[in-house]
Formats: C-alpha cells, sequence, structure tokens
C-alpha cells in the first residue's frame, strides 16, 4: 500500500509538477549593472552599432534660432534597436573642411533619468537638439543655404568587465 501511495505521488509530481509553479513571479535581470561609485554600466543587449538616422536634418526653431536636430539610433548585437548607457561626442564643420575646424558638443547618457529623456520611442532613436551653432552653420540654416555639414557621432560605452567600446558614424547634414 506505501508502496502504491508513494507511485501516486511520483506520478503527480512528474505530471503535474508544472502547476507547482508560483503565478505572476517572474524574475527579470537588470539589464544595466551598478559599480560602486554609481556608475551604470550596459548589460546583455548592450549597443553594437550605432547610425545617425536619416531622420537628422538643420532646422529654424519657433523663435527662429538654427538648430541640428539629430537623431542617433542604437542596436544590439541581434540588429534590434536598443537604448545604450555611455556618452555621445558630437561634431560638426564644414563639408569642404577640416573636422578640427568644427564644433563639439557632449551629452552624457549615463544617468538612467537623463538617458531616458533623450529617447523617442516613435523613432526609437535618441533625438538630441544641438544649439549654439557655429557661425557657418548658423548662417547657413538662418538663410536656406544648401551648405553640406559634416557630423561625426561616436557613443563611448563599455562591456560589462570594463573593456571600452567606441562606436562610430557620419554624415552630411543640409539645411
Amino acid at each position: 500500500m506505501a508502496r502504491a501511495l508513494l507511485s501516486a505521488v511520483w506520478l503527480v509530481v512528474l505530471l503535474g509538477g508544472g502547476g507547482c509553479q508560483p503565478r505572476g513571479n517572474v524574475v527579470v535581470r537588470e539589464q544595466v549593472v551598478r559599480t560602486s561609485d554609481g556608475l551604470v554600466l550596459p548589460g546583455p543587449f548592450a549597443p553594437k552599432a550605432m547610425r545617425i538616422h536619416p531622420l537628422t536634418h538643420a532646422e529654424t526653431d519657433a523663435d527662429g534660432n538654427p538648430r541640428v536636430v539629430l537623431h542617433v539610433e542604437l542596436k544590439d548585437a541581434w540588429g534590434d534597436t536598443t537604448k545604450g548607457v555611455g556618452r555621445l561626442q558630437v561634431q560638426a564643420w564644414p563639408g569642404g573642411g577640416s573636422s578640427e575646424d568644427g564644433e563639439r558638443w557632449a551629452v552624457d547618457l549615463r544617468s538612467l533619468g537623463e538617458n531616458a529623456s533623450f529617447y523617442d520611442s516613435a523613432t526609437r532613436t535618441y533625438r538630441i537638439v544641438l544649439g549654439g551653432l557655429p557661425a557657418w552653420l548658423d548662417s547657413a540654416v538662418r538663410e536656406g543655404v544648401d551648405t553640406p555639414a559634416r557630423v561625426r557621432v561616436l557613443f563611448l560605452t563599455s562591456e560589462v568587465d570594463g573593456a571600452a567600446v567606441v562606436l562610430r558614424d557620419e554624415s552630411v547634414v543640409r539645411p
């Protein structure tokens, strides 16, 4: 009798074991790693590729101030659009000139709150508005002159083990 009871218990465990698992309790591994000094490093879906998205353009705002609206897209190892933790360095220079003649901007995306404020979920890109344009680009945008500007973006991040990663792309922006 005891042997039959033990066999019945094993049968219930084998066939109905899935029903014993708690429902609604899902453990999700955090997608970032926090270090002791508060730095946030990327997790398993860290960016492996970056591009300056074609939505990038120069325009004047409602007050007539020239600006460049930069859209940066990050992709993970599977080619899916993702967010990234790191720093963006942006440089713009005249199309026929040297990058040393350009203007530079820096955007820190290591703070998760700041990071989220730049992310545009509709386009799945980081939308960064660059003001304080250099004189040559400011006047070209104001006057609608077709003066191409070269734009280079570097995304500085790291692997979870601390190995540095630099993603880069260049494009032409026309006023």
